[in-house]
């Protein structure tokens, strides 16, 4: 009888350090697969940035550019009002941002400017 009790004592240890121990991993496995998003994070879906190119593409001054560009921006805003974002390709995209000012400019100049 005195050699269960220690062993009644081992197994109960034993059960609740497994029970520690597995709380503590679906803790960190449900916590793992969860995705939260930081306030103010610079995180946005790929619609969210369809639009805002969309939008920042509609305001080009076409009148600024070299009638070449403004050929080619003109024809691939039409791609973009015809198939959507989607139809055009990476290296239009490309263009049609190196056609815009940058966001970063934007800020700095509205920053600057007395209201």
């Amino acid at each position: 009888m005195e050699t269960w009790i220690p062993a009644v004592a081992a197994l109960i240890a034993t059960g609740v350090a497994v029970r520690l121990w597995y709380t503590g991993w679906r803790r960190r496995r449900v916590a793992s697969r969860r995705r939260v998003e930081a306030p103010n994070s610079q995180y946005s879906s790929k619609g969210v940035r369809n639009r805002e190119d969309r939008e920042r593409w509609g305001h080009i001054e076409l009148a600024s550019l070299h009638p070449l560009n403004r050929e080619e921006v003109q024809r691939l805003l039409a791609v973009v009002d015809a198939d959507g974002i989607a139809g055009l390709t990476p290296k239009d995209r490309t263009f049609l941002d190196n056609m815009t000012r940058p966001k970063r400019a934007d800020r700095k100049r509205r920053a600057q400017s007395p209201e």
